[in-house]
């Protein structure tokens, strides 16, 4: 049903546990002097169930797996940070999250899968997505002692207080029957009236495309109920038939085996870091500089007489020379030899040979992974042989996005740089109705130990521009910096 009369429904929300949600203290207000501020703390306030409207006429539904999903049972939950601003003077925090919780229960009546579970029953059975009558996801309210702009800037801020805005979902386990919940969300006020917006969301059953249209219905739904509309249009219902994944490969037999031979020694992930010296900035790349770079590639490719990339986009330019400055500063000391991997998310929708509609419910990710040898990354022209290596890796997927398929799982355990996110989603046109979103802050969990994590998105600013999220410890974030804006500099000259 595309129209939904919002005015006749009971909204199901139900608290757990609760205490008063109130307006902290403004910036003027008197504070410590930082010398003597408090230490960062996150506080919960309430932890609610929110469920589909009573009244709405869901039925049961149960979604197989495809083989598009199983990769992603092996891996934490998809992480997503929204920053907002204060808003409007006349509107009070306490009008925003009932709002907000309202909607969302409205939303996951078009999105109904998502307050169901993942059931994961021992092997050979297959897990599948179940969504039952009186199924709810959880909210948790909460508010900081600190600013929006404290953890909403580019500047390097401790991963374990981003993490502290998240809520906490687990990741798959099939060492037992059990049933694992697929969405979770945590808002969370700041000092200054700003807030965020958490969202921990299971690859298996959401991809970025996927929550992302997501987002947009509960921002669109909560615009109409803030305006009193009696009437909401969502001209773009998910599709949740899976039928139409084919599989003529039989890789979901094939990752099936992998998956439960790897779920038994699987590390246990958890969102709560506990090194305190690990910290995120965020880069910006203009459309401007990436053009830079890729003429810089091509002008180089000349000078040594090797053939151009065959796939030289602003997105390849870009993983280009992030893979040259983050292999300088985690590779200064160590000289052995060796092949140096990077992984990214390829989009199945255009790719897969087969009709995939772009409202389709689940994920729909490939792989990508491109090697190149340590020496020649740390080499005189290494960004030519990386940006060659990626545009062969996109191009291959492009033309067979599933020929060598079967090792996807076993490929990504080897990578040294892991790229997530899309420039391509438009990420910073979200608005729940009180202004547009801040900051956007796509993480991962991952062990930050093991392979670096890069996320990108679109520029909130710059027509054409990226932000390029970045984990490392302090100090090595600091050589990056510097890394890769005197390599900028360079190129300018």
């Amino acid at each position: 049903m595309n129209g939904q009369y919002l005015k006749t429904w009971d909204f199901a929300i139900s608290t757990m546990s609760s205490g008063a949600l109130h307006v902290l203290p403004k910036p003027g207000d008197r504070r410590p002097s930082p010398a003597m501020a408090a230490p960062f703390n996150v506080s919960i306030v309430e932890q609610c169930r929110v469920s589909p409207p009573p009244d709405s006429t869901i039925p049961h539904i149960t979604l197989p797996i495809t083989f598009l999903d199983i990769p992603w049972l092996l891996y934490p939950p998809n992480l997503t940070l929204l920053f907002f601003p204060k808003p409007p003077p006349k509107t009070t925090i306490t009008t925003v999250t009932t709002l907000l919780k309202q909607s969302l229960s409205l939303t996951l009546h078009h999105f109904h899968p998502l307050a169901g579970n993942l059931v994961s029953p021992p092997p050979p059975a297959e897990p599948y997505i179940v969504y039952t009558e009186g199924d709810s996801i959880s909210l948790t309210l909460a508010e900081s002692n600190t600013t929006i702009n404290h953890l909403s800037g580019d500047h390097p801020r401790l991963i374990t207080n981003l993490y502290s805005l998240l809520p906490q979902l687990p990741i798959i386990s099939m060492s037992r029957d059990t049933h694992v919940p697929l969405l979770a969300i945590q808002i969370t006020i700041f000092t200054d009236s700003g807030y965020s917006i958490g969202v921990a969301a299971q690859h298996a059953a959401a991809d970025e495309r996927t929550l992302d249209q997501f987002l947009k219905c509960w921002a669109s739904v909560c615009i109409s109920l803030l305006k009193k509309e009696s009437l909401f249009v969502f001209d773009s219902p998910p599709w949740f038939d899976r039928r139409m994944i084919l599989d003529p490969n039989l890789l979901k037999t094939r990752f099936l085996k992998q998956l439960w031979n790897r779920l038994n020694s699987t590390k246990d992930y958890s969102f709560e870091q506990t090194d305190h010296n690990i910290v995120r900035s965020t880069f910006l790349l203009t459309s401007s500089d990436m053009n830079m770079i890729k003429q810089h590639i091509l002008a180089k490719c000349k000078m040594i007489n090797e053939d151009p990339p065959v796939h030289l986009s602003p997105y390849v330019s870009a993983c280009s020379y992030i893979w040259i400055c983050l292999l300088k500063v985690q590779e200064t000391l160590e000289l052995k030899d060796g092949p140096m991997y990077l992984g990214f998310n390829a989009g199945g929708i255009t790719r897969l040979g087969f009709e995939v509609p772009a409202n389709y419910f689940g994920s729909c990710i490939a792989f990508g992974r491109c090697m190149v040898m340590k020496s020649v990354l740390l080499g005189e022209d290494a960004i030519v042989f990386a940006a060659k290596s990626l545009g062969k890796e996109i191009k291959r997927l492009d033309m067979d996005v599933l020929g060598g398929a079967d090792r996807w799982i076993c490929d990504w355990e080897e990578l040294n740089i892991r790229v997530l996110g899309s420039p391509k989603v438009d990420s910073y046109g979200l608005d729940f109705g009180w202004g547009k979103v801040q900051k956007v802050e796509k993480i991962s969990s991952d062990d930050h130990g093991r392979v670096n994590v890069v996320s990108l998105c679109e520029s909130r600013d710059l027509n054409g521009g990226m932000e390029i999220g970045m984990v490392l410890f302090r100090e090595k974030m600091s050589a990056f910096t510097s890394i890769f804006n005197g390599g900028l500099m360079e190129l300018a000259l």
